[in-house]
């Protein structure tokens, strides 16, 4: 009796590992191979090519899922970048610096000469993440942005404008400054 109770059991255990075994098989087959592309297909698709930024930019962006944060991303024209998080205050103290920079390098107030121009220094003594430098010559004021973070220190050449003409071009400064702006009042 005992062992007919075993051969059942064995023959359940073995009826059931093979049942198994056939579920799992059927499984495998039912998930479709991913699908090829015929040679012709490849090359007739044409490729998206991404290239790396040339020259000075910038990039910010909301850190996804805070509310407060942001990636702010600086390069200069020899390609060394310095990336950053900021908090929105203190992307306010950077709004902040650049329009007072922007405002004195439109005046003529502490211009300097073609020869022997003039710098002036806009800074926070308590956040010394951000720096932006006005070189100002008798007709035009260049701006130089300078951010430090954990990663480094870089300064950006971020252009020129020439006093008095109402055509500025679009210097890396005030499409910063744009942004920056455009960040401040999303997040309001």
């Amino acid at each position: 009796m005992q062992s007919k109770l075993i051969r059942i059991v064995a023959l359940t255990l073995v009826v059931f590992v093979s049942s198994a075994d056939l579920l799992a098989e059927q499984k495998r087959a039912k998930k479709a191979p991913p699908l090829q592309s015929a040679p012709r297909e490849v090359a007739a698709k044409p490729k998206e090519i991404l290239r790396a930024p040339s020259g000075p930019s910038f990039y910010i962006e909301q850190i996804s899922e805070t509310r407060n944060q942001y990636s702010l991303l600086l390069t200069d024209s020899d390609n060394r970048s310095v990336a950053g998080t900021f908090l929105l205050s203190q992307l306010s103290l950077f709004q902040a610096l650049m329009v007072a920079a922007k405002d004195f390098g439109e005046t003529t107030e502490s211009a300097g000469t073609t020869a022997k121009p003039v710098t002036t220094r806009f800074m926070d003594k308590g956040e010394p993440s951000f720096v932006i430098d006005v070189e100002k010559t008798a007709t035009h004021s260049r701006f130089y942005v300078s951010m430090t973070s954990l990663a480094g220190k870089v300064t950006v050449n971020a252009g020129a404008v020439k006093r008095g003409s109402k055509d500025q071009g679009n210097p890396l400064f005030f499409a910063l400054l744009s942004r920056v702006n455009a960040v401040i009042a999303e997040s309001k």
